[in-house]
């Protein structure tokens, strides 16, 4: 089905969602996590209430014009794998007004991949978000992706208005022309040259905008809304990370892992700074997730990214909340369950600087793990790398066991996280010194804001 199809059809399409013929394939909020069988529930006191919801962040249907899935069909699968919360984050790029003026057919593969969603599909996008949103059982609400060209790509959930990069002055930047070969074959002669130019592009338009309030005059705002920086330093590092003091309180998460991409290591080899150590230590206070970013016709696949969320319950409005909480890790491993604490305060939290860091760590992804060894490090602030200032290696408790129980300095630390590591696993090819020996990524764990040092 094309886009063109889909926006005739979507009367039909709403009554088949409204049908819910997958109601009995999601998993409850009082069931343990598909696949595992492992309990929702926390061994750590911190956590008491809460309940662990799987969730997916980032995903793209043929609205997007650069995707392939039906968006009702994205939220059959994504239910009926076992997700608890699951969203679609169509692309804003320059469609926001002009749009259905300028590309009326909206015809995949033309237009329409330039332009980015416009009203009339942010309206459809809430319509079938509500149809599709199962309290109880399974959560989705409207989300879109604000994608700019060089600058960096953030998601906004909840919000009532949603804009776009070239509102923004995100959209047309020389280091963007300087791409246009890969669209356009045989104009690198050209292109190439515009790459020596400075890049104009900011973010401070779309920070003032996330800040502002959703009846600001002319352009809106998203206050109302909260956001999450996607695959951190790929199309742009969000203008060095600089914190804006007003939108920061809005921007909760970032990607960790982004399908099968562990950003840690993001282009290193290539010279650039570590993302998640230049976002945690530009004042960001971010909790990590995993999603998968999908933009074929298949949803949920095993081996992708996933995030994990602790919450009171399985609403818009606990999920909101519990992403606000940034009580929340990043994993590959579907079906696990990850919680940590450091001197009893839950990961994602702030706290005054304690100087020596108990860390209690409740780990299980069912019986076929108990006894497996992995390895748990600790990655503290670093100039253009993250430090790696312990790694200890842990083996997985059975249910009935106890926490793990860690120790850590981190004296004059702004910030610290957790990242547990499968020697089994292979290394990211960019891995370096003891990371290679510690092996491949399993989770990341949100980090820890020492607010004193």
């Amino acid at each position: 089905m094309d886009r063109r199809t889909f926006l005739k059809n979507t009367a039909l399409l709403s009554g088949v969602l409204a049908a819910r013929p997958w109601a009995a394939l999601g998993d409850t909020l009082g069931g343990a996590l598909p696949g595992t069988g492992v309990s929702r529930t926390s061994k750590l006191g911190a956590s008491a209430g809460l309940s662990l919801l799987t969730t997916d962040l980032h995903n793209h249907s043929l609205i997007s014009g650069d995707a392939d899935g039906d968006p009702g069909d994205a939220y059959r699968q994504m239910r009926a794998k076992g997700l608890d919360v699951a969203v679609l984050t169509e692309h804003a790029i320059s469609g926001k007004h002009h749009g259905e003026l300028t590309c009326p057919g909206h015809v995949k593969g033309g237009c329409h991949m330039v332009e980015g969603i416009n009203e009339t599909d942010w309206q459809t996008m809430k319509y079938l978000a509500d149809i599709a949103n199962d309290p109880g059982s399974f959560v989705t609400f409207r989300s879109f992706e604000y994608s700019t060209p060089t600058v960096g790509h953030v998601n906004v959930y909840f919000s009532q208005q949603f804009t776009d990069a070239l509102h923004e002055h995100a959209f047309f930047t020389p280091p963007a022309a300087a791409e246009l070969d890969r669209v356009i074959p045989g104009t690198d002669p050209v292109v190439d040259n515009f790459a020596l130019l400075p890049d104009i592009a900011q973010m401070r338009f779309f920070w003032e905008w996330l800040a502002s309030a959703p009846d600001r005059e002319i352009l809106g705002g998203g206050n109302d809304g909260i956001a999450c920086f996607n695959h951190p330093g790929e199309f742009g590092d969000f203008a060095g990370f600089a914190y804006d003091e007003a939108a920061g309180p809005l921007v909760v998460l970032c990607e960790a892992i982004n399908a099968e991409r562990d950003f840690f290591w993001f282009e290193v080899d290539q010279g650039r700074p570590n993302p998640l150590n230049a976002c945690l230590n530009a004042g960001w206070h971010v909790g990590f997730t995993g999603v998968s970013d999908e933009h074929s016709t298949e949803y949920a696949k095993d081996g992708l990214a996933r995030g994990g969320l602790w919450a009171t319950g399985l609403t818009r409005e606990a999920v909101r909340a519990a992403m606000i909480s940034r009580h929340s890790f990043a994993t590959l491993e579907h079906g696990l369950r990850l919680d940590v604490t450091a001197n009893g305060v839950p990961m994602g939290s702030a706290l005054t600087n304690p100087g020596t860091a108990q860390i209690a760590l409740d780990l299980d992804r069912g019986t076929g793990w108990v006894g497996k060894e992995l390895v748990v490090e600790v990655i503290k602030p670093g100039e253009s790398a993250a430090t790696l200032a312990d790694s200890h290696v842990v083996t997985v408790p059975a249910p009935e066991s106890g926490p793990l129980e860690l120790e850590t300095d981190v004296s004059g630390d702004r910030w610290m996280f957790l990242r547990i590591t499968d020697p089994q696993r292979s290394p990211d090819a960019n891995a370096t010194g003891a990371h290679i020996e510690n092996g491949g990524a399993v989770a990341y764990a949100s980090p820890w804001f020492f607010d004193s040092v």
